[in-house]
C-alpha cells in the first residue's frame, strides 16, 4: 500500500521504520494528546487528488468521536504513521474498529483501534497558502463516496434485520421473558452487610413467619426516611439510618405483640439509599453498573473497592490525582497507586452518601517524561509516582551498544521556561555506585542519550532536531530553542 506515510521517503522504501521515526512518533503521539497542533509534511500518493506531494497537513486533537469522512493521522503498526481518510467504523470484540483509506485506494487498509487514532487534519498548507479541510477541494472523490453509500446501505440492513427479530421476539417469548425476568429479580434479593445503614430509596424483602405460615412484604424507604407496613398495629416505621440487625430486632419486638411466635428475615432487593458519582477516566466494560456514572453504594466500601467493581480505571487514567469531592468538606487528592501498591488506607478512604469521584487523564497533568536517542524504546515514560533519570531510562528499555552513558543529557525547565542542562554519568554511577547521577525527573523533562559527548544547548539541540524533524510544535522544542 502506496500511503501517505511519514516513514517513506521514496515510494520503493519499506514500511519499516526508521530510528528518527522511532523518535517522533511518541512525540507526536504526547503532543496531540495533551492538545497541542503538530505540522506534517505530506509524502506519496494515496490521497491524491485531496492530499499531494509536497502539502503540509495541520493535524489538531479529536473533538469528540472519530467520523466517516475524516482525514486522520493513524499509527498502522509499531511507529509507522498514515494519512488517510476514515470510512467506516465497525465492531470487533466489543471493541470500535476504524478502517481507512487513501483516496486514490482501491480498498480500505487494515483497520486500527481508537488509540491508534492520533489525531484529525484541519487544515493544509500548499504553496504558501493555507487551506481550510472544508474546502471542496479535500471532499472524498465520487468513488469514495459510492464505496461509502454502499456501506451505509448494508448496516441498515444489518439493523432492519435485528429489528424484525426483536418484533418477533417480542410476540412469541413474551413468557419466557417474564420468567427469566422474575428469576433475575429473585437473585438480586441478598442479605446486606450488617454495617449498611438503610437510606431513601433502598427497597426491602420482608419474611414473617408467624407460626402457622410465612408473609412475604416489600417495604421501600420513602424520602422522609420512613417505610410502610401494611400489618395492623404498625403502619409506618422509621427506617432511614438503621442498620439490619437493629430494624430485625425492632420488627421482631412488634410482631411479637400481635402473634405468639414470629421469626423475621429481612433482605434487600434494590440498593439505593447510598449513591457515589463517578467521572473521568473510568473503564467501561461489558457489566451494566461500569463507567462514569451515580452508583450506589452496598454496604461499607471503600475507594480501590468501589472502583473495581465499576469498570477502574481506564488506560489513559491519572491513578495519581483522582480527585475526592465531598459535600460540606475539603476535596482531597487521592494516590491510587499508594493505595494498591503500598496498602495506604489513607488513600483508599471509605465513601460516604453524596461522594464524587474525579479520574484525571495523564493529558490533563502533563505527567509525562521524554526519552530520546540511544535506548531500547524511545518515547514517552508515564510518571506514576515519583521517577528518576535510572527508573525512565530502564522503562525506555536500557542504553543501546552505541549509547554514551558517560554524557546523558537532560533537558529542564528552568525559570520562565528557559532550558537548564544537567549531564549525569552513568560510568560513575556502575563503577563508584555515586547515585549523583539519578537525577530526578519532573513532567515535561526530556532525556537523550547520545551517542558522543555534547557540550553546549546549541549543539545538543542541533542532534535531537533531526529526530523531531517532521514535527513542528510550539509546546516542548522550540521553548527549549529559544532560550
Amino acid at each position: 500500500m502506496s500511503a501517505t506515510r511519514i516513514s517513506r521517503a521514496a515510494e520503493d522504501a519499506g514500511p519499516t521504520p526508521g530510528p528518527l521515526d522511532r523518535d517522533a512518533v511518541p512525540v507526536l503521539d504526547a503532543l496531540l494528546s495533551d492538545g497541542h497542533a503538530a505540522l506534517i509534511p505530506v509524502r506519496g500518493a494515496s490521497m491524491r487528488p485531496a492530499l499531494v506531494e509536497g502539502d503540509v497537513a495541520v493535524i489538531s486533537p479529536f473533538l469528540g468521536l472519530p467520523r466517516p469522512g475524516q482525514i486522520v493521522l493513524a499509527r498502522t503498526v509499531p511507529n509507522l504513521l498514515v494519512v488517510h481518510r476514515l470510512v467506516s467504523v465497525e465492531m470487533s470484540g466489543g471493541r470500535r474498529l476504524y478502517r481507512l483509506q487513501g483516496d486514490a485506494e482501491r480498498a480500505p487498509d487494515d483497520g486500527v483501534l481508537r488509540e491508534d487514532l492520533l489525531g484529525r487534519v484541519t487544515a493544509v498548507v500548499r504553496n504558501g497558502s493555507r487551506f481550510s479541510i472544508d474546502e471542496p477541494m479535500f471532499a472524498p472523490n465520487a468513488r469514495a463516496r459510492r464505496l461509502a453509500s454502499g456501506r451505509r446501505a448494508r448496516r441498515l440492513l444489518r439493523r432492519a434485520g435485528l429489528v424484525i427479530a426483536a418484533l418477533l421476539c417480542a410476540f412469541g417469548i413474551v413468557t419466557a421473558q417474564d420468567t427469566a425476568a422474575s428469576g433475575a429479580r429473585q437473585e438480586q434479593t441478598i442479605a446486606p452487610d450488617a454495617g449498611y445503614r438503610f437510606g431513601a430509596g433502598d427497597v426491602l424483602s420482608l419474611r414473617i413467619w408467624n407460626g402457622q405460615k410465612i408473609d412475604e412484604l416489600k417495604l421501600t424507604v420513602q424520602t422522609d426516611g420512613e417505610a410502610f407496613l401494611p400489618v395492623m398495629g404498625i403502619g409506618s416505621l422509621p427506617v432511614a439510618g438503621r442498620t439490619v440487625v437493629d430494624l430485625k430486632k425492632d420488627l421482631e419486638h412488634r410482631f411479637n405483640a400481635i402473634y405468639k411466635e414470629t421469626y423475621v428475615e429481612l433482605l434487600i432487593t434494590k440498593y439505593a439509599g447510598h449513591r457515589v458519582s463517578l467521572m473521568g477516566e473510568v473503564k467501561t466494560t461489558a457489566r451494566s453498573d461500569s463507567g462514569a456514572g451515580t452508583w450506589a453504594l452496598e454496604g461499607p466500601t471503600r475507594l480501590v473497592a468501589f472502583l473495581s467493581a465499576h469498570g477502574g480505571p481506564a488506560q489513559d487514567a491519572d491513578v495519581m490525582r483522582i480527585q475526592l469531592i465531598r459535600p460540606n468538606a475539603e476535596r482531597r487528592e487521592l494516590n491510587l497507586f499508594r493505595a494498591v501498591f503500598q496498602a495506604d488506607e489513607s488513600d483508599d478512604p471509605w465513601l460516604q452518601n453524596g461522594d464524587l469521584i474525579f479520574i484525571p487523564s495523564l493529558s490533563m497533568g502533563n505527567r509525562k517524561v521524554f526519552v530520546l536517542g540511544e535506548v531500547g524504546q524511545p518515547g514517552i515514560v508515564n510518571i506514576i509516582d515519583r521517577i528518576g533519570l535510572v527508573e525512565a531510562i530502564a522503562r525506555s528499555g536500557g542504553f543501546t551498544s552505541k549509547g554514551y552513558i558517560k554524557g546523558i543529557v537532560v533537558l529542564k525547565r528552568g525559570a520562565e521556561g528557559k532550558a537548564e542542562i544537567q549531564i549525569a554519568n552513568f560510568k560513575e554511577l556502575f563503577k563508584e555506585g555515586d547515585l549523583k547521577a539519578d537525577i530526578p525527573l519532573q513532567p515535561g523533562d526530556i532525556v537523550f542519550v547520545p551517542r558522543r559527548a555534547l557540550a553546549t544547548l546549541q549543539e545538543i539541540m542541533s542532534v535531537i532536531q533531526p529526530a523531531l524533524g517532521i514535527i513542528e510544535s510550539i509546546y516542548i522544542i522550540d521553548n527549549f530553542r529559544k532560550n
